[in-house]
Order: structure tokens, then C-alpha cells, then sequence
């Protein structure tokens, strides 16, 4: 029984750790698609792995996350995007149609396909929403798994 109490402990650590190493082929879509990111930071969540990291190349976007399938499909790219970087019809249409919001918060999200648009968070009457809007601020439909 006390040799059972001593196993729980150790494997609990390793279930852990095994969720901040993702699979190789994981990696390696990573290391070719950001070969100028700092150190990833890994974590898997809805069958999904998240790198999260600093962009060191020419764009220098800053902190990113990146979103990988469990084969190593790139799924989006996750860009954190202060108010004054955001396009303007996108800031004009959350600010016009939630007046009475507070705390925007804006992220630019980047597929491999080239479809990009930004995710922005309100604090609507005590109500967390999400809104996704191309940069023409038209408002658009998007499943995020993330």
C-alpha cells in the first residue's frame, strides 16, 4: 500500500511534464514555420499544442502563440495587438457597436492560408464577449478551439 502512495506523486509529475513537450513532428512544423522564435513555451489544451513565444524575426511581432494540431498541422497564430496598431474600421465598429464596453482587448489572428482577422474581447455589463472582425471591421463567424 505505501509503495502505491509513493508511485502516485511520480506519476502525477510526469503527467504533467508530458504535456510541456510536444511531439516532435510538433516541433519541427514550428521550427519551420518560426525559425527566428525565441524559446516556445508548450502546452496542450483541446487537442491542441500552444507555442507560446517572442518573434525575433524581421515583422518582430513581439509575443505570439502559435496553435498546432496533434500531426503537426499549423492551425492559427495568435498576435496580441495594442489599440493603436489596430486598424481603424475594426476599432470604429467594437467602439460604435459596444458603446457601453470596457477593456478592449485585440489580437490579430493568422491562418497558414493567409485568412487573417482580429479577435477582440469586451467586458460588455460584467459579460465577457468575443467578437471576430475582418479588417474592413465587418464582423465574422469563427469557431476558436483554443
Amino acid at each position: 500500500m505505501i509503495y502505491l502512495l509513493l508511485l502516485i506523486p511520480g506519476g502525477l509529475l510526469f503527467a504533467q511534464n508530458s504535456h510541456q513537450h510536444a511531439p516532435d513532428q510538433v516541433q519541427q512544423s514550428f521550427h519551420k514555420d518560426y525559425p527566428d522564435a525565441g524559446n516556445a513555451r508548450w502546452s496542450q489544451s483541446n487537442g491542441q499544442w500552444h507555442a507560446d513565444f517572442n518573434d525575433h524575426s524581421q515583422a518582430d511581432n513581439g509575443e505570439m502563440v502559435a496553435h498546432y494540431d496533434r500531426y503537426g498541422h499549423h492551425v492559427d497564430t495568435h498576435i496580441p495587438y495594442d489599440r493603436n496598431d489596430v486598424p481603424a474600421p475594426v476599432v470604429d465598429h467594437v467602439q460604435l457597436k459596444y458603446r457601453s464596453a470596457q477593456q478592449y482587448r485585440y489580437t490579430r489572428i493568422e491562418h497558414p492560408n493567409g485568412n487573417e482577422f482580429f479577435q477582440v474581447k469586451v467586458n460588455l455589463h460584467g459579460r465577457a464577449k468575443t467578437v471576430y472582425m475582418d479588417e474592413q471591421g465587418h464582423e465574422r463567424h469563427y469557431e476558436d478551439h483554443h
